[in-house]
């Protein structure tokens, strides 16, 4: 993206989870949509890593933006990306459909 596109760049995500933070590049990445990322290289810089709420507390979390123009279809596009807790691993069996 050039210098005045990130004039007219709006944010449609939010996370700390770097599983989630793969997730939403991957989404975005097979739209097509240009994105830019804010604050991932930034996550574990101060020392203060990810204690608690899933990021930074200093930095806060890794925002996602894309231009204004495609904020909407990028906002349809990830509102079923849901965070799993670090560490913590989803796993669908033949019994939990069952309940």
């Amino acid at each position: 993206m050039d210098t005045e596109d990130k004039e007219k760049l709006v944010s449609v995500y939010k996370t700390g989870h770097h599983g989630t933070i793969a997730v939403v590049k991957s989404i975005l990445d097979e739209a097509g949509l240009e994105y830019s990322v804010k604050g991932e290289g930034i996550q574990d810089l101060i020392g203060a890593g990810i204690f608690g709420v899933g990021y930074n507390p200093i930095t806060g979390p890794v925002e996602f933006l894309v231009l204004e123009d495609n904020a909407e279809y990028a906002r349809e596009l990830l509102k079923n990306v849901e965070e799993t807790p670090q560490g913590t691993e989803i796993e669908e069996t033949e019994d939990s459909e069952d309940k």
